[in-house]
């Protein structure tokens, strides 16, 4: 079992990557669509240049998402999306009171963003020399 250790993160990085691509995804691609809507959010939370930090939210998930699975840059994308989802929990759950079952997949996001930050990508990845 130790020899197949360092492929455990691999699993990890495809189904949070599918998850952040998923939520993203739709916005990062369709920015007309997906922004305004995303931008008003944060507007009604009082984020300060609301289209600008829906934009810089929206892009850093999607080019995360992307980094992420295929384990480039994996320790830098792990931090910009923790910083992203630290903001998301404490801004846009906690700050309303949100429900735990809202909340749980910017937390499941964090987590994961803060796990890859400190062990890396694992293989088979970029980062590592697939």
């Amino acid at each position: 079992m130790q020899r197949l250790r360092p492929y455990a993160p691999f699993l990890l990085r495809l189904a949070f990557g599918y998850e952040l691509y998923d939520a993203a995804g739709h916005t990062a691609l369709h920015p007309t669509e997906g922004l305004p809507g995303y931008a008003e959010w944060l507007k009604s939370l009082g984020f300060p240049f609301p289209i600008v930090s829906a934009t810089l939210s929206a892009y850093a998930e999607f080019v995360g998402a992307i980094l992420i699975v295929i384990g480039f840059k994996t320790r830098w994308a792990g931090a910009i999306l923790a910083i992203n989802f630290a903001f998301a929990l404490l801004f846009g759950h906690l700050a309303i009171g949100d429900t735990y079952k809202n909340t749980f997949p910017a937390l499941n996001l964090f987590a994961m963003s803060i796990f890859l930050l400190l062990n890396g990508p694992g293989k088979p990845s970029v980062d590592e020399g697939l």
